[in-house]
């Protein structure tokens, strides 16, 4: 009967495994920013093509 094995939970299970899903999502969400910020970066004039239909209201 002593060679039976304990079972013991782990407490650091779930911070490895957040640790994990960090390491792999970090990269995609920085470079999502990197790109969002560049975007926003640019030029914002009006597009003729999409915006000539609407009248200017006076």
């Amino acid at each position: 009967m002593d060679d039976e094995r304990k079972i013991t939970s782990d407490r650091w299970g779930p911070v490895k495994c957040l640790a994990n899903v960090a390491l792999l999502f970090a990269p995609i969400a920085i470079s999502l920013g990197v790109l969002v910020a560049l975007s926003a970066n640019g030029d914002r004039d009006v597009d003729p093509v999409v915006t000539s239909t609407i009248q200017q209201r006076y």
